[in-house]
């Protein structure tokens, strides 16, 4: 098995997306990046992705992204799968794909182009270029777009073999079973839309699932994963309502507050600040106690 291959199969688990600390001057807390990723690996979670959107991809410089990248890497130490997120103008995408494999991840996520006009044919080209940049590495699109269909992932895959899978983030099951269908059968699926949507995207293929939470509660997690990969239809259910009114919080306003009600959380158990950067903004008071209490049920239902 090459490593490219490895790197499929360790992908097939819960990918968690560090946040970006900062310090109280603003400024990205790079020792702390190491620490959280830590604190992540040794709690059980065996993948990570650099500069995903709970990561504030589109609000760090480039110098921080990079800082975020090689953070993340050091704190894992070899023991989990780091992938790293790419972006942005295409030179800028290759740019930081390639240092990022020098610096020693081991995959690449490629951010859905932010551009307001991307063609099916576009979106191919555009992943595939990067992906021939770092032909010896794993390499998995984010899709959040329904104009990429089961056809345009067909062709990239076939023109890049080190496209391994997809973390797909349209919020249509329908859509997204329709897709794995069209699509090339050995690609690995990922739900993108994290804990709320895994399980109805475990019944249409996907294998793994894209996590924020992840970073103030590891072990929900975690046993959400086990509990779908058992087909444990009572245990997914559980887990599912436990963490939805979090999940919820983190949609509301078409996901204005996805990273403040992570940060929050972890503010409140002593992990990192909450501040986060415009053009997200903090939880207001409200929001503020509504992350306590749902921290306070977690708590007293492990009791």
């Amino acid at each position: 098995m090459t490593s490219i291959q490895n790197t499929a199969q360790a992908l097939r688990t819960v990918v968690g997306i560090p946040v970006a600390p900062y310090r109280p001057d603003g400024e990205l807390d790079e020792h702390q990046i190491r620490v959280l990723a830590d604190r992540l690996v040794t709690s059980g979670v065996r993948a990570l992705t650099a500069n995903g959107n709970t990561g504030e991809f589109y609000a760090l410089a480039p110098r921080e992204r990079r800082a975020a990248v090689t953070g993340v890497i050091e704190g894992v130490d070899s023991r989990a799968t780091v992938i790293a997120g790419v972006g942005l103008d295409l030179a800028t995408a290759v740019d930081e794909a390639q240092f990022a494999v020098e610096e020693g991840a081991d995959a690449i996520m490629v951010h859905q182009p932010v551009l307001p006009y991307m063609s099916p044919q576009g979106w191919v080209d555009y992943v595939a270029t990067i992906a021939q940049a770092v032909p010896d590495h794993a390499v998995v699109p984010y899709v959040s777009s329904p104009v990429i269909t089961g056809a345009a992932i067909s062709e990239l895959a076939q023109r890049c073999v080190n496209v391994v899978g997809l973390k797909y983030s349209v919020p249509d099951p329908v859509g997204f079973a329709r897709t794995v269908q069209e699509s090339p059968t050995e690609l690995l699926w990922i739900a993108g839309l994290a804990e709320s949507y895994a399980p109805s995207a475990w019944q249409s293929g996907a294998q793994a699932f894209t996590s924020g939470l992840v970073n103030v509660d590891p072990q929900i997690s975690l046993d959400l994963l086990s509990a779908l990969q058992r087909q444990d239809r009572e245990g997914t259910l559980r887990l599912w309502r436990q963490i939805r009114e979090f999940e919820d919080l983190r949609g509301r306003n078409r996901d204005a507050d996805n990273v403040s009600v992570v940060k929050e959380a972890m503010h409140q158990r002593g992990l990192c600040d909450r501040s986060v950067r415009p053009p997200s903004a903090p939880l207001n008071p409200e929001g503020q106690q509504a992350v306590l209490r749902i921290l306070a049920v977690w708590e007293e239902s492990r009791a």
